[in-house]
């Protein structure tokens, strides 16, 4: 299971006037207020009690490494027993419950209004599918005190990580001075106002206005989704349908960085958050989703969004649920003549192997079990397992054969299968790790036959191609129809010269969208112009990075922007208070030590590091950057014994491995060096540097044998 797991948090919260929202609104939706009461929205968070806690509290114990905890009940309140590393056993008592199902874990309030994620959850599926059991979070590692994943620290605080998304109305109110939060909510879970706003008293004064049928001019403005002569897949019918209302759902259900400290359902989702993109390791490089990134970014990629399908199409908006269980619901689009038929999916009818979403909609697995479906709605490609190593569905169920298998049989149904759109292709060997030329990479970034999402995020990794970029190219991406691709422009802006780099910020800093303007004010100050930027957009930009500096990142980004104003005791304060509250987090060590060298403060410098790697034994960034300063203070056979810790600990790392080479060449053992080249460059993505590196040091020592491995390997890697 993959480690960064975003969990969920919550801490001293207190309620307001809408704690009978649900009701109020019920009185004159009571369809919806039935309908509501059967979602998991309804039941996000509550209050610990007998009728929502569905875990073992009868005096059950569950052990797991180094982790002892005993659930019982006492005056009706639920408590844990709790002892690690054989120290005390503490005693928490349990406040609220988060989620029902299929899991469902449970909140601990500690200090300074803080609630922490118990490592331990409630498998609350049905036994015969394996629940109704406590179970960890992370079943196979063991998270010590030590790890940035244990239960008290900030990864797992409710207020910051989760409580926006699980209660309505909701504040987080943070201190960063006291590092405490003062949390506060309008509904304990995703009430009516989640969605809808908060309404104006006039309308709750009108509630008892009748609710007459639909006019013959509004029933002939619907729309709908509707299959034509010979059609196959239904197409939108009717007047241009308003979307917006997504970026309500958009919200919760994606990967984002919050720009203010709270969810007003009104505002464009990009004006309340900046988005993560499509790249890896979040997702594979054909765009299916490999960590915890929710909907967002695989459905904003995907051929239905292209065509106008939105999130009520296939979910009942108040339930949550889909509208119809089983193929029904994609055929309310797609011609079942055509599309649930054994010509079409070539399983036995009515099968789990039948099921359009067994293969469209393939599912991953988080937080143990709980199984979620990548919405991206792509078509089985085993031949893309081959070259990329990305899933398929096909190989998802038939683990004993291998994609060749796979392949063949697709032949044999309907013959070869349809190549990539050549920017399609273009685009997953990008996202593979190849570098592609400037004028390939801009043409990529450009070609509408890729979605606004992926166009972005191929802007994003311009840097990973080119070491600058020309004014007309960065002019159309700043000025482009895409606020994703204008958002991603602006993070790598600095390509640009910086004189023509200031003029399209500047443009960028009146864009309709504060994800786009904060990030280009961000950028003008690490040009050096934070005079060009208004009072406005200067508070803009400091409430979006005050947002998180409750956990190790939130206080590395406000210091860079300290940094880059010339104000380096803010900056410093900054990486203090991340180091201080997150010292799992190496960057702020890294950053702090780099601060310190730049001022000259040599001891600091190596002082800092020290605490890191203290703090950080196992980490390889914090070695390699050890490794660095030993270096520059000529130490190089200390810089070697990090360099090669790092690279043991991420031997898939390419930079590690040249350094370390490098460095054994500095050091007269150039053999050992051209070894390591020889054997273990098959671990790393990106393999041409450290094959030419190995070339070179072959031939410096007349190595022929070697000299010609590492050229038959160079023209391997050329050809792909």
């Amino acid at each position: 299971m993959l480690r960064l797991c975003f969990l969920l948090t919550l801490i001293s919260i207190s309620f307001s006037s809408f704690a009978n929202e649900a009701n109020q609104c019920g009185t004159c939706h009571e369809k919806e207020l039935t309908d509501w009461l059967e979602s998991d929205h309804s039941k996000a968070m509550a209050i610990a009690s007998e009728s929502t806690v569905l875990g073992d509290f009868n005096g059950t114990t569950f052990k797991h490494f180094n982790q002892k905890a005993t659930f019982y009940k006492k005056d009706e309140k639920f408590f844990v027993k709790f002892q690690e590393d054989k120290t005390e056993p503490r005693v928490y008592e349990v406040s609220y419950v988060f989620g029902h199902f299929p899991l469902q874990e449970y909140l601990i309030k500690t200090e300074r209004g803080k609630m922490q994620v118990f490592p331990f959850a409630w498998d609350s599926r049905d036994r015969s599918n394996g629940g109704q059991k406590w179970y960890p979070i992370y079943p196979d590692e063991e998270i010590t005190r030590q790890d940035r994943l244990h239960w008290l620290q900030p990864l797992q605080n409710w207020n910051g990580m989760c409580a926006d998304c699980h209660s309505s109305g909701l504040k987080r109110n943070y201190d960063s001075e006291k590092d405490s939060f003062n949390t506060v909510w309008n509904e304990i879970n995703v009430s009516c106002q989640s969605c809808h706003g908060q309404l104006s008293d006039s309308h709750y004064a009108n509630n008892r206005s009748s609710h007459s049928a639909l006019s013959k001019s509004e029933q002939t403005n619907i729309g709908n989704w509707l299959l034509g002569k010979d059609e196959k897949i239904a197409s939108w019918k009717g007047p241009k349908r308003d979307d917006t209302f997504m970026d309500s759902c958009f919200a919760c259900h994606s990967l984002r960085t919050p720009l203010t400290d709270s969810i007003t359902p009104s505002e464009p989702f990009l004006s309340q958050f900046k988005p993560s993109l499509l790249t890896t390791p979040q997702y594979h490089a054909d765009g299916q989703i490999r960590d915890e990134v929710y909907v967002y970014g695989s459905f904003l990629q995907s051929k239905m969004y292209e065509a106008g399908v939105n999130c009520n199409d296939c979910h009942n908006p108040h339930t949550s649920k889909v509208k119809v269980e089983g193929n029904g619901l994609c055929l309310q689009c797609h011609k079942a003549s055509e599309y649930d038929d054994i010509k079409h999916h070539q399983h036995k009818p009515n099968s789990q192997s039948s099921q359009c979403v067994n293969c469209h909609m393939p599912t991953n697995t988080y937080m143990g079990v709980d199984k979620r479906r990548d919405h991206s709605f792509k078509v089985p490609a085993p031949h893309l397992t081959e070259k990329f190593g990305t899933p398929n569905a096909c190989n998802s169920c038939h683990e004993d054969k291998d994609p060749q298998w796979a392949q063949d049989n697709i032949k044999e149904w309907r013959g070869s299968s349809a190549p990539l759109r050549p920017a399609e292709m273009e685009y997953m060997l990008l996202l593979r790790g190849d570098t592609l030329t400037l004028n390939r990479h801009f043409s990529l970034a450009k070609n509408k036959a890729l979605p606004g999402i992926k166009r972005a995020t191929v802007v994003s990794l311009f840097p990973a191609s080119v070491q600058s970029l020309a004014y007309k190219y960065a002019k159309m991406l700043a000025n482009d129809e895409s606020p994703l691709v204008r958002l991603a422009f602006a993070d790598i802006s600095f390509l640009v010269d910086k004189h023509r780099r200031i003029d399209l910020l500047r443009t960028l800093l009146a864009d309709e969208y504060k994800a786009v303007r904060v990030s280009a004010a961000e950028q003008l100050i690490a040009s050096g112009e934070v005079a060009l930027i208004s009072a406005k957009e200067l508070d803009e930009l400091y409430e979006a990075s005050e947002q998180t500096l409750w956990r190790g990142e939130g206080n590395l980004n406000a210091s860079l922007i300290q940094a880059n104003q010339g104000n380096f005791e803010k900056s410093k304060a900054y990486l203090e208070a991340g180091i201080s509250r997150d010292p799992f987090f190496e960057p702020n060590y890294i950053n702090l030590a780099n601060l310190y060298r730049s001022l000259g403060d040599s001891a600091s410098e190596a002082l800092t590091l020290k605490k890191g790697l203290e703090a950080n034994q196992h980490s390889s960034l914090m070695h390699y950057a050890e490794g660095m300063r030993l270096i520059r203070s000529q130490d190089v056979k200390a810089a070697i014994s990090h360099f090669s810790t790092a690279n043991d600990i991420e031997p898939s790392n390419s930079n590690y491995l040249y350094i370390l080479s490098l460095a054994l060449d500095k050091a007269g053992q150039t053999k050992r060096a051209v070894e390591l080249l020889q054997t273990r460059t098959s671990a790393v993505v990106n393999r041409y540097e450290l094959l030419q590196l190995g070339l070179n040091f072959s031939q410096k020592l007349g190595l022929r044998t070697e000299y010609t491995y590492f050229r038959r390997e160079l023209e391997k890697v050329q050809r792909l």
